[in-house]
């Protein structure tokens, strides 16, 4: 696929030159170009400090690939994404004793795609999660054992040291923790970077442009398109014309802004009132008349609807003003009060707090208690949505 594009870019014209000492913006500018466009990805390998024999993930894959002699034995990779799976698995390949993923948390929270952690399991890939890597000494990694605290602001929990350690088999540890941009090439050509190392897409110098994980952080390759089309419409200007006003569409906030306000019938106050529901839809809660449907804000700022078992009398009124032929009080997640709520509802998926930190849940056709302070089968939105129910909306209890 990439030899495909690369041919493309060829056919339309585009000068290639490898192996050549990037000039700088100044020289490059001296040369006859009028706009510059930094794509440099985010190479620079992130830090594992701890003391042992510690490689950092690209450079041991790239020996790997070039046939090069790398360190192996019993191979602990330390990492929660698709880099680490791939080193884990590659290192099996090459001969490894053992190859073990090390992960501050559970499998759930690791932001490796689905079917990468699958492949990883499937060639005999180790798990080793809730610990933190401390040292690396005669043959053996240290860890300290972790737990799960409260969701941060993206939803995944937050490690807690435990002040346990436990110690695995270990010679070698390769270092997945992500990648960084290297913001050196930025400042030594006058381009002004943030407090995380990172420019911005158009740059103070002018006509200077950055994109892709050099702008973004470690990001996708369909981000990376679009912003090379942004370049792409800066250079050659605006290449779409499109009539439509700006105030065609409600921003999120506008939208939730416009919540239960009420106007009398009269013409010309409908833009009062929040007709937006392809913008942010609440309507369940705004309808019922027993407050039974709350609107839960999650530690990332996104907004998920509460059904509350008790305060619910099945009037019907949320499916009949849902927009999108849903009925709330049966379908979304509901917060019980007791264990004959639980039993009756047999149609609800949700959660009836228990004892101390556990929760008795019904998911997907399935019964089960969940310990939140440890290993459950909770997949991870539900597990912070259910954790930030009973933090910030305890009063529903």
């Amino acid at each position: 696929a990439i030899e495909k594009d690369i041919a493309l870019m060829r056919f339309y014209g585009a000068e290639v030159k490898l192996n050549t000492p990037a000039p700088s913006v100044s020289e490059l500018k001296a040369m006859g170009y009028t706009h510059i466009f930094f794509a440099v990805g985010a190479g620079k390998a992130g830090q594992l400090d701890i003391p042992g024999n510690v490689v950092p993930v690209i450079q041991w894959l790239r020996d790997l690939k070039a046939g090069k002699e790398v360190s192996l034995g019993h191979v602990a990779v330390v990492g929660g994404g698709n880099t680490a799976m791939d080193a884990a698995r590659a290192a099996l390949r090459a001969g490894a004793k053992t190859s073990t993923l090390v992960y501050r948390r559970t499998k759930k929270y690791m932001p490796a795609d689905a079917e990468e952690l699958e492949l990883a399991v499937e060639d005999g890939v180790r798990f080793l999660e809730l610990v933190a890597p401390v040292e690396q000494a005669n043959g053996k990694l240290k860890c300290e054992v972790m737990k799960l605290g409260d969701p941060d602001e993206k939803g995944r929990r937050s490690p807690v040291p435990t002040g346990e350690f436990t110690e695995i088999n270990c010679d070698t540890v390769i270092a997945a923790v992500g990648e960084r941009v290297d913001s050196d090439l930025f400042t030594a050509n006058g381009i002004e970077v943030n407090a995380k190392g990172i420019p911005e897409f158009r740059t103070n110098l002018e006509n200077v442009f950055v994109g892709g994980d050099a702008m973004r952080g470690p990001a996708t390759v369909v981000e990376g398109i679009a912003d090379a089309q942004y370049f792409a419409n800066a250079v050659i200007g605006s290449v779409h014309s499109i009539a439509i006003p700006d105030d065609a569409h409600a921003t999120r906030d506008e939208a939730i802004a416009r919540k239960g306000i009420l106007c009398p019938p009269k013409a010309g106050c409908e833009g009062d009132r929040c007709l937006h529901c392809n913008t942010v839809c609440q309507v369940c809660a705004d309808v019922c008349p027993n407050r039974a449907n709350v609107v839960i804000t999650l530690p990332d700022g996104r907004h998920e609807i509460l059904h509350v078992d008790r305060m619910c009398n099945e009037c019907g009124n949320c499916a009949v003003f849902c927009p999108y032929d849903s009925a709330p009080y049966r379908n979304k997640f509901t917060l019980f009060l007791t264990r004959e709520g639980f039993d009756e509802s047999t149609e609800n998926q949700g959660f009836l707090p228990l004892e101390g930190r556990k929760v008795l849940v019904r998911l997907d056709g399935k019964v089960f208690e969940a310990d939140l302070d440890g290993q459950n089968q909770l997949p991870a939105d539900v597990e912070t949505f259910i954790l930030t129910v009973l933090k910030d909306y305890a009063y529903l209890l």
